[in-house]
């Protein structure tokens, strides 16, 4: 029997390999959070402006949903979507939406962490929330040193007590 064998160059190796990658991070995201038990949540899929797309209901999955949509975990923890809405801000000075912020309700004392990225996956800004009660936070478009980031998508990424809530905010100047 003749077996060929094919080569493939630098850059169709690479994309391979990412593809590879992805495609494990999706399905152990996945699979992390259907093992949790939760109960049913909405999850939604948003393209890069974070207009939402197709609803689905999935047993065990805790997502990002529309505005005015509120998730509650078994933590304690209730976060509204944020605003404005759509979470498009310009921290130009000009007293017009300046900062995104977020509403919540911590009922427990859970530590709550919110980490900004740039659309590179880079951590842009950290905010540690520690008060408890109906409250809020915000983010002004600065990074860790108190510099306005460039225009541009951003993903933030909430984590209370092991549950995690993603979703987009665009900067606009």
């Amino acid at each position: 029997m003749n077996y060929k064998t094919e080569r493939f160059g630098k850059a169709e190796t690479r994309l391979w390999i990412f593809l590879f990658l992805i495609s494990i991070i999706i399905v152990s995201n996945f699979a992390i959070l259907s093992a949790r038990g939760e109960k049913d949540a909405e999850m939604f899929a948003f393209n890069a402006c974070g207009e939402g797309l197709a609803p689905s209901r999935k047993s065990s999955l805790l997502g990002h949903g529309l505005p005015d949509r509120k998730f509650s975990a078994t933590s304690g923890f209730r976060l509204d979507e944020g605003y404005p809405r759509p979470r498009v801000f310009t921290p130009n000075g000009d007293g017009s939406n300046e900062q995104v912020t977020f509403e919540y309700e911590n009922i427990n004392e859970s530590s709550i962490v919110c980490w900004i990225y740039d659309i590179r996956g880079s951590v842009v800004r950290q905010l540690d929330i520690v008060e408890t009660g109906e409250n809020r936070f915000t983010w002004d478009g600065e990074d860790e040193e108190g510099n306005i980031v460039p225009s541009g998508i951003y993903i933030y990424h909430i984590e209370v007590e092991g549950q995690t809530i993603n979703g987009t905010i665009v900067l606009a100047k």
